[in-house]
């Protein structure tokens, strides 16, 4: 293809996706993000682009003005950033203007360095957390955004899927070091679902990767056939990274109901509508043996999309109670799109989400906050969930014990 055609087919793929976003993308007012301006900047460097690798580039760095870690590409090269949360081993957040990590991730490198949650990041390399945040920030804000920042310093914490990230790293107790991290990949291999007893009484299941996963069904329903009888449940949503399907999370909630039950809210934003009157309630129906046994749900910034869309169904329908970090975040339900000339695919939230009570799906608070940084357990997440599920059992407890006193 002659350059001037080259240069031609990239400007044609760049004007469809601001025009795309333009038209579809469901949080546009909230991202304060001048599109005018996004196309007079990377406009250019399509066109100049002159390998497929580079204009791949353009368009991942002009998708990451949305600092929207649910607006994501379809194709990756081995320089690409990372997908956050699946692609990444490290939260972190901004304090004070200070880069702060709030949730390491069990099984990684950083872990193995002993990385821990309220450790400081205080550069990247050679150049200072703050500096290396602003130079990566989206150049195309209508005006300063706190969720951009942090948008970015998770996205530089990632890296890129070939990159080694070098981080210099404080301590609360003023203890720096430098941190060679490789690339993060997620385990390859993973049951659906797992099971155990954590008492006579507590029974645990884990899901793991497989919210997208039609087995998953059967699976879970196998756990809780092995937990029948169990006093209390804990649900383990803590590797739920990456997606999923309404198909496969409201046979699960389905089986926690007795009667046909709100679990989310959903608007499409569009011409005339306005929320909460355009909004509609997604529903699910009992399914199988009610499962009775008190619940716990475990959460973190690993539990993401449909796996948050579950923790906020068994809250809406006062079927559980929540225990962990805030989850990932992500918003909305997304719709694929493909740039006419390069077909490079690309996916968005064209739908806003709410939780039942128009409360945005995104700014879910679980029921029980566990502050990493000032706990000394070894899973502290799971040590308050028992916490809080055996403390539901009592009450049944005591109650039983008084009938069997009275009678």
């Amino acid at each position: 293809m002659a350059k001037t055609q080259e240069a031609a087919s990239h400007k044609a793929d760049l004007d469809y996706l601001v025009d795309q976003i333009a038209g579809h993308y469901a949080y546009l007012p909230d991202c304060h993000v001048d599109l005018a301006k996004l196309k007079a900047i990377y406009e250019p460097r399509a066109m100049a682009a002159e390998t497929p690798d580079a204009f791949l580039r353009v368009i991942e760095q002009a998708v990451s003005e949305l600092h929207d870690h649910h607006a994501t590409l379809g194709v990756n090269n081995e320089s690409s950033p990372q997908l956050i949360p699946t692609g990444t081993e490290l939260w972190g957040e901004i304090r004070n203007g200070r880069a702060i990590l709030s949730e390491i991730r069990p099984g990684g490198d950083a872990a193995r360095q002993a990385l821990r949650s309220g450790d400081e990041v205080i550069a990247f390399g050679a150049i200072p957390a703050a500096a290396a945040v602003a130079r990566a920030a989206p150049k195309a804000m209508a005006k300063p955004d706190l969720d951009a920042d942090e948008f970015t310093l998770r996205t530089l914490l990632a890296g890129t899927h070939e990159g080694e990230r070098e981080l210099s790293v404080r301590s609360p107790d003023g203890h720096t070091r430098v941190l060679h991290l490789s690339p993060y990949v997620p385990p390859q291999t993973r049951d659906l679902v797992t099971w155990h007893w954590i008492t006579p009484d507590l029974g645990y299941i884990r899901i793991e990767y497989s919210l997208g996963d039609s087995d998953t069904v059967p699976a879970f329903d196998v756990a809780l056939d092995e937990l029948k009888g169990a006093k209390g449940l804990i649900l383990d949503l803590r590797e739920t990274p990456s997606g999923g399907t309404t198909d496969v999370a409201e046979p699960i909630l389905g089986r926690f109901i007795s009667r046909t039950s709100a679990y989310q809210r959903v608007f499409d934003p569009g011409p005339g509508k306005t929320f909460p009157r355009d909004s509609w309630l997604k529903t699910i129906a009992p399914r199988g043996p009610r499962v009775n046994a008190k619940l716990v749900v475990l959460v973190d910034h690993w539990t993401a999309s449909m796996g948050e869309g579950i923790a906020i169904g068994f809250h809406a329908l006062q079927r559980a109670k929540i225990v962990g970090t805030p989850m990932a975040g992500l918003r909305g339900g997304t719709g694929e799109f493909t740039l006419p000339n390069s077909k490079i695919s690309l996916h968005f939230p064209i739908e806003r989400l709410y939780q039942v009570n128009g409360e945005p799906r995104e700014t879910f608070v679980p029921d029980y906050i566990v502050d990493l940084a000032h706990e000394n357990e070894n899973d502290p997440i799971l040590a308050r969930g028992i916490e809080v599920v055996e403390g539901e059992m009592l009450p049944d407890t005591l109650s039983r014990a008084h009938s069997r006193f009275a009678e």
